[in-house]
């Protein structure tokens, strides 16, 4: 996270200052500089990756939107099915997704899209700026993470983009594992004349991380938490609203269930307890343990404090609660139980025919590793550091075409 990052956060809309941004990228990488010597300026290739969804705007290095982020709210869902309403390329579309918010603003504050030339992800804009770009470019991957992306040619849905009077010049769409251009000069630290790839979705880059190239299944639990497994990109298959078929290889797609809830869910309980006791000694850690030594509760919470995509007028609910099971160790094994419960709901009905499930984030949770046994079988836990940075980097090496 980046300290002061975040913008205009209210009404529904989240924003962060993409300036900001670029400037702790090129700080760090000064400071990597520092420590490493000449290091940076040995590097041969570049490999980026950002959160998706999200959409900013910009002239130049001196003029640039703030990014709204894939966690902004404005579009309303009456606003979002009248543009699903526009064609099928639309149906996976959720506040906060690119294209919406592109339609929104062209509804609502057409002067924004007027006043900038170029649009993009804000790793886009990075790439922008590395490689003095003279317009803006985006993988694959975060095209269709904005929504009105013709899968089949690769192409942005100008039909419905135009009946959503978005009138902008959108970037142009690159396959993912493509070099897009080389190092301008050293802003960023970085020898002149590196190659840059396209910059690629952090759902890939972190899937990648754990399976590589190979097929498989992936329980992910971070600040969200996630299901992903592959399946083949000649697959398609119908699936449920509350799953989503991503690109990947030119083998693979991800089947994902993606929900907004996680270890932040947790983090709402254990603020409460924090809220409500004096006593010092409950942190976090004691929290886990008051969970585990409680993992056979018969309470039931279901903790999608922050909805769903599919679902954003459904929220929590307590089930069952006696006198006896009301307490911060059942409270807190409930959600535990709830967060993977949840998740499985959402994959209800998904063929899955993967061999290997890699857990990812729960080494140090054996209350979570307990309920994903329970609801998922046997798991091969993943005890590195999952970083998307490195699966970027990983994804580029094996998929450069």
């Amino acid at each position: 996270h980046v300290h002061g990052a975040d913008g205009l956060s209210s009404g529904g809309k989240h924003e962060q200052s993409a300036q900001r941004l670029i400037s702790a990228v090129r700080e760090a990488l000064g400071a990597l500089t520092v420590q490493s010597g000449t290091a940076l300026l040995a590097v041969e290739t570049v490999s980026v990756c950002c959160q998706m969804h999200g959409v900013m705007f910009w002239n130049d290095a001196d003029d640039a939107s703030n990014l709204i982020t894939w966690q902004d709210h404005r579009c309303l869902d009456e606003f979002v099915a009248e543009l699903r309403s526009f064609s099928q390329s639309g149906q996976d579309l959720h506040t906060g997704y690119g294209s919406a918010t592109l339609a929104w603003l062209a509804r609502n504050s057409p002067d924004i899209l007027e006043r900038y030339e170029s649009c993009g992800t804000v790793a886009d804009y990075f790439v922008y700026l590395l490689c003095g770009l003279k317009e803006s470019v985006i993988s694959d991957h975060n095209a269709q993470s904005w929504g009105y992306f013709d899968e089949q040619s690769c192409s942005w849905d100008r039909a419905a983009l135009e009946q959503a009077h978005v009138t902008i010049k959108l970037p142009t769409i690159v396959n993912s594992g493509r070099i897009i251009g080389c190092v301008a000069d050293q802003t960023f630290h970085i020898q002149k004349g590196a190659h840059v790839f396209i910059p690629i979705g952090d759902l890939q880059a972190s899937v990648y991380s754990v399976l590589g190239g190979d097929s498989g299944r992936v329980f992910n639990y971070g600040t969200a938490s996630q299901i992903v497994h592959t399946v083949r990109s000649d697959n398609f298959s119908d699936l449920p609203p509350s799953v989503r078929r991503t690109l990947y290889t030119e083998k693979h797609n991800l089947i994902t269930a993606a929900s907004l809830n996680g270890g932040n869910s947790v983090e709402v309980v254990f603020k409460l307890f924090s809220s409500l006791s004096s006593n010092t000694q409950l942190d976090y850690d004691t929290i886990m343990t008051l969970a585990y030594e409680n993992k056979d509760t018969d309470l039931r919470i279901r903790p999608v404090f922050f909805g769903e995509r599919h679902d954003t007028r459904t929220f929590g609910t307590f089930q069952n609660v006696t006198s006896e099971n009301f307490t911060a160790g059942h409270i807190s094994a409930a959600v535990f139980r709830g967060v993977v419960e949840n998740l499985c709901d959402m994959m209800c009905g998904v063929e899955d025919n993967s061999d290997v499930l890699y857990a990812v984030g729960i080494a140090e949770r054996p209350v979570l590793q307990y309920f994903v046994r329970e609801f998922l079988g046997d798991f091969v836990l993943f005890q590195k550091e999952v970083t998307a940075a490195y699966g970027a980097v990983l994804f580029d090496l094996g998929n450069h075409r």
